[in-house]
């Protein structure tokens, strides 16, 4: 079995995270790849750069088609999930989708930890989206930008724990969820500290992928992910003439 995750940024550093993460995630005998976009937006912290790093992911997944059993989209924003889903035919999860399903089999309510105050209402709007806001306790951040969890891990560390702290204390989440594909590995030390289960949503979605593709569960295609109709496409070279013609489609 083969898993391309795909780090919607461009940074280097936090790919190598992703990477360890991902990795750690998978089971005996799956190969993991792990690769940041092209092309887009060092660290994705609003619309505008939700908008152009999902473009990074969708070439990604456009240059790989056929050689990859499912892909992990791996930022919290799940940039581009639909698009992927529409694109093949095999699993396309985003870590934010597996880390708040997956929660809700192990606690009543959840509460995300994420970084600057930018991200809360797109966090609401996210989980919304996904049927569970009734399980969502809270929504809290730590006011650190992306970038600047790699180079101050520990800062970083220390505020998700207070604010972990407050969502289990104050707003009642019996699960923690990482917020951001930036604090990933760092589940381990909050859950010990704030004694509830704390969800890394890189790991989740890779095992998530893993199940579907055991079991022979591939992406429904009758309505809402369906094949793209052919057209013509300007501007964007080949890359995605597999989508949009009669070439080869799907994935094997």
């Amino acid at each position: 079995m083969n898993i391309l995750v795909i780090n919607p940024n461009t940074s280097e550093n936090m790919t190598d995270a992703i990477r360890e993460s991902a990795r750690r995630g998978a089971g005996s005998g799956v190969n993991v790849d792990v690769v940041s976009a092209a092309r887009g937006p060092r660290s994705i912290e609003g619309n505008l750069d939700h908008c152009l790093a999902s473009v990074g992911v969708l070439e990604r997944i456009a240059g790989s088609i056929g050689k990859y059993d499912g892909y992990v989209i791996a930022c919290f924003g799940d940039p581009a999930l639909e698009a992927a889903c529409e694109m093949v035919d095999c699993p396309v999860v985003g870590i934010a989708e597996a880390a708040m399903h997956m929660a809700c089999f192990v606690g009543s309510k959840f509460s995300v930890i994420s970084v600057l105050d930018r991200a809360r209402p797109t966090t609401e709007e996210l989980v919304r989206k996904y049927g569970l806001w009734e399980k969502c306790a809270s929504i809290r951040t730590t006011g650190i930008a992306v970038l600047d969890l790699e180079r101050d891990p520990e800062r970083a560390a220390k505020r998700l724990e207070e604010e972990g702290r407050i969502a289990v204390q104050e707003d009642g989440a019996e699960v923690l969820l990482l917020g951001c594909a930036g604090l990933t590995g760092m589940n381990e030390r909050l859950a010990k500290a704030v004694g509830v289960p704390v969800l890394d949503g890189v790991v989740m979605a890779v095992s998530l992928v893993e199940t579907l593709v055991r079991h022979q569960i591939r992406t429904s295609k009758k309505a809402m992910f369906m094949k793209p109709e052919k057209k013509g496409i300007v501007g964007y070279g080949s890359v995605f003439d597999v989508i949009y013609t009669d070439g080869p489609r799907g994935d094997r």
